[in-house]
């Protein structure tokens, strides 16, 4: 299969060059090596693949049609050689995790600092998206991992605990809050709310607190990008509630912080995968820098 891959790498390179001379040099092989190899192809396609002459190299109208398809072959067997190889790597490959937002631009970027101090031909692939989102991604191994907080039992997924993220209140400086160290549960009801969306986990856990304690927290406010709330807040349009990896992650050097008591609101965070699958090595390793940064917060 490698002969013929030179082959169809020599007819692309030729194709894209329109000169067997500066396609030889290209791939370091002489041209008369290169005019077997295309010679060998054009025998194995019965077909002629060029038309030549003293100044110029072009396709033949077969040739063209023939190209595309020639040329997504050769990337798809080039991926499948670079998989094979990272499969059989201990130091090398690919992991593909999902995240909430606030995992992503926190946590994760220090685990896969640590992570590639020791490994660094591992590649991390990172899909940030909402607690609805990342159980399906999950679920239907698009990635291999996720790191995120269930808000409901999942008998698909497997659990581990990494950290307790803690709620907090988050004002602007000139609040009528200000000089408050803490708050009830029940006293967020008062004042105008800045939360993040429903399909967020940050929002599915405030609003299952308020249910059980029988406390009604509706949002003034409601944006997508926890930037976009902490700077709600900020302009003193109301009171803020994120959780404290959020705003540690981002800027809130213009918010006062303020802790919710009587009930504390947290969420446990932490990874999840999908039972009964077997994790491959970078997987593993990224999770073991995830418990390692985890545990040193």
């Amino acid at each position: 299969m490698l002969g013929d891959l030179k082959q169809l790498r020599a007819f692309l390179a030729i194709a894209r060059l329109g000169n067997f001379t500066r396609a030889a040099y290209e791939l370091n092989i002489s041209q008369s090596a290169l005019t077997i190899q295309i010679q060998q192809l054009e025998t194995h396609l019965r077909t002629q693949l060029f038309d030549r002459n003293r100044r110029s190299v072009n396709l033949t109208p077969q040739g063209q049609e023939l190209f595309s398809r020639i040329e997504r072959l050769v990337v798809e067997i080039e991926d499948l050689v670079t998989y094979a190889r990272d499969a059989n790597d201990p130091d090398r490959g690919t992991v593909t995790v999902a995240a909430l937002p606030s995992v992503a631009a926190g946590l994760l970027p220090r685990a896969i600092h640590r992570l590639n101090r020791e490994y660094p031909r591992i590649t991390v692939r990172i899909r940030d998206t909402v607690a609805a989102r990342l159980t399906y991604l999950i679920r239907n191994g698009e990635v291999d991992f996720g790191v995120g907080s269930p808000v409901k039992r999942d008998q698909e997924l497997v659990w581990e605990k990494l950290m307790t993220d803690r709620f907090c209140a988050f004002v602007a400086p000139d609040y009528p809050w200000t000089t408050r160290d803490s708050v009830t549960l029940r006293e967020l009801a008062g004042p105008p709310l800045i939360l993040p969306v429903r399909e967020s986990s940050i929002r599915m856990h405030i609003e299952a607190a308020a249910d059980k304690h029988r406390i009604s927290l509706p949002a003034a406010y409601e944006a997508v990008y926890n930037s976009t709330i902490m700077a709600m807040a900020a302009q003193g349009l109301g009171v803020a509630v994120l959780s404290e990896l959020v705003v540690r992650s981002g800027d809130a050097n213009r918010l006062r912080r303020i802790s919710i008591e009587d009930p504390p609101l947290y969420r446990f965070i932490g990874i999840l995968r999908r039972a009964g699958r077997s994790l491959s090595r970078p997987a593993e390793l990224l999770i073991d820098a995830l418990r390692t940064v985890a545990g040193g917060d």
